[in-house]
């Protein structure tokens, strides 16, 4: 579609429309690209920056460093395997079982048990991990005081910092993001497959093993994948619950290697050839996505007709189910809230009981967040790198999708698509590194390293987020719309800006809206990237429940802060979409009332009953012929 330039002579001018895709190829390509080739060229040139140091040299030295710790090297694998496979595992399963509960049965209240299972969702992930920290203290936390009332158990039930302790604990951090996938994909599952099964004899098992896995087998293997390079990039669980046990996790291994400790320097060669295995790890497991769900409209089951979804009488299982259910959100939503609240209203880790509670609360904790002047530095700075690295790579990926969708299909393309969809393939601690090292290099030409344009930059590499949303909903278009107004005159960036943008903006505030609230909660990248001067409230959070920092360390105003923190991004994040759901309410409306409007009698015999749609088909075939002739 795109083959017309504007031309001034002799010389061919690139039309505004091309000249913005290739900015925004350009721009995705230094998000995506630039960082990992620095990580790159870092593994192969150590042992510390690649440029502007003396003791720089090409060579291997940093894989056979990696080698000769072979010890090591296996302990990394085997750990992180362990953490986060056996972490994603049990996402899934308890994913897969509230998605089948809510979708394929009879249960009560599902659409309760939903907004229960997805409400986690917003409680940023190192708030979420330090209420499990209150909560499985040994001394004071609220559920090893409830266990402790079992005869049968020890002083300490739950060893918070025991490493099946953190598995557990990853899992249950993770489980709303598989849940959210799985339920599209059960409920457009025909259920009349499995009544099939059924009706010929076969069992629940059977029928679950022969027909529902196979058919449900591309989606969740790409659940899978997702979640597992999600749990490879976290690095809130490790940092707070694994400094012993957990050492040897890779997110972990990687920020402890450019942390420069007393007497030592910090590592970049050798965490650049971490972070490259890692790298090939995940691009594997990406790799083995795409082949196993090349040929996924095989398994396709909706059809133009007999569609329906069925539903599951539970019978006696339902006591059980929702007694589970129950324990879910028990353990992921009141008690980790209850803990985080007891831990702000008591001056320091206290068990909870009746003698404590009218004796040693106070809410001053709160009254003292609200009056840190840091608190409110913090959190407008989270605002803002939120805000504007959303923005950027919202609007880039609108962009450079708009020109993939409607672009033939050539190898360059089908490319050019793959690498915009690439990052979903990079976990946060590798991008955060990358990035690290990427303005590490350029600071003595371009000093931003460590500034708030640097996190932006950083946030913004989720860019495959909102490209592949605006490639699905450019495909949604029909072209006749962009060749009605070419026909009327309108330039091909014209046409995007007055026809297409319109009609994407709705998927592409959704989206900014997720990634939002994304960059709100993250803590990884800030992790790698961060100064005092430019921290966002999530690194200020840290640095309260910290025992590192001396000076900042306070648990209780640290709970406090984290309560309020969760309260406004669910205000901003679910406020923004309210606000944007009334809006299209009224434009709805507002459509629907001019539909309402009486045609005059000389229009409707102009228009006739195709109106619009027959104006544009002739439109579109006169300029055919005239490009014909």
């Amino acid at each position: 579609m795109f083959q017309a330039g504007r031309t001034t002579g002799r010389r061919r001018r690139p039309s505004t429309m091309t000249t913005a895709m290739i900015v925004s190829g350009a721009a995705v390509f230094i998000l995506l690209a630039v960082p990992l080739i620095v990580q790159l060229i870092t593994a192969f040139r150590g042992p510390f920056l690649p440029f502007g140091v003396s003791s720089a040299k090409w060579g291997v030295e940093n894989f056979v460093t990696l080698w000769e710790l072979r010890e090591d090297f296996w302990g990394v694998l085997g750990a992180t395997g362990a953490f986060v496979g056996g972490s994603t595992v049990l996402s899934l399963l308890m994913a897969f079982g509230l998605a089948w509960v809510t979708v394929r049965t009879d249960a009560p209240m599902r659409r309760i048990i939903s907004v229960l299972v997805i409400v986690p969702y917003i409680i940023p992930p190192i708030v979420k991990a330090q209420a499990y920290l209150l909560m499985l203290s040994p001394e004071s936390g609220v559920l090893n005081q409830l266990l402790r009332l079992l005869p049968f158990l020890g002083e300490t039930p739950i060893d918070p910092y025991a490493f099946p302790t953190m598995i557990f604990i990853q899992s249950l951090t993770n489980v709303t993001f598989p849940f959210l996938m799985i339920v599209p994909i059960l409920t457009n599952m025909d259920g009349s497959l499995e009544e099939s099964a059924r009706v010929s004899g076969a069992s629940w098992p059977k029928t679950l093993r022969r027909v529902t896995l196979p058919m449900l087998w591309p989606g969740l293997l790409g659940v899978a994948v997702l979640t597992f390079i999600l749990g490879l990039g976290s690095l809130e669980v490790p940092l707070l619950f694994g400094q012993d046990s957990g050492k040897n996790i890779f997110a972990l291994k990687l920020w402890t290697l450019i942390s420069s400790s007393a007497g030592e320097l910090p590592q970049y060669g050798l965490a650049a050839a971490w972070g490259l295995v890692f790298l090939v790890i995940t691009t594997i497991a990406f790799a083995v996505y795409l082949r196993a769900t090349r040929d996924a409209e095989r398994r396709a089951s909706v059809s133009g007709k007999g569609f329906r979804p069925s539903t599951m009488r539970m019978g006696g299982w339902r006591v059980p189910v929702l007694t589970l259910v129950g324990v879910y959100v028990l353990l992921t939503g009141i008690l980790p809230l209850l803990s985080l609240l007891w831990g702000a209203i008591t001056p320091f880790p206290i068990a909870f009981s009746i003698d404590a509670l009218v004796s040693q609360t106070r809410w001053s904790s709160f009254g003292a967040v609200l009056g840190d002047p840091e608190f409110w530095a913090s959190l407008g700075r989270t605002v803002i790198i939120a805000g504007v690295s959303s923005t950027l790579a919202v609007t880039v990926a609108t962009v450079l999708a708009y020109g993939i969708a409607r672009s033939k299909k050539t190898g360059w393309v089908k490319a050019a698509d793959l690498f915009a969809s690439s990052s979903v393939a990079i976990p946060a601690t590798i991008a955060g590194f990358a990035t690290f090292l990427t303005f590490m290099v350029l600071n003595p030409i371009i000093p931003l390293a460590g500034t708030l344009i640097a996190l932006i930059i950083a946030y913004a590499y989720r860019v495959s987020i909102a490209y592949r949303t605006s490639y699905s909903a450019t495909l949604q278009i029909k072209p006749e719309l962009e060749e009605a107004a070419l026909v009327s005159g309108a330039g091909r960036f014209a046409t995007f800006r007055r026809v297409v943008a319109p009609l994407l903006l709705p998927s592409a505030m959704a989206v900014w809206i997720q990634m939002f609230i994304l960059a709100t909660n993250e803590f990884t990248l800030p992790a790698f990237l961060a100064t005092p001067a430019s921290r966002p409230l999530s690194m200020y959070i840290y640095a309260t429940i910290s025992p590192r920092a001396a000076q900042l360390y306070s648990p209780d105003k640290g709970a406090a802060m984290a309560l309020i923190f969760t309260l406004m991004v669910f205000a901003i994040g679910y406020g923004t979409q309210a606000l944007l759901a009334r809006r299209a309410i009224g434009r709805a409306r507002r459509a629907t009332a001019s539909a309402a409007v009486p045609v005059l009698p000389g229009a409707r015999a102009e228009d006739g009953g195709g109106g619009l749609s027959t104006t544009v088909t002739v439109a579109v075939r006169r300029r055919r012929d005239g490009a014909e002739d």
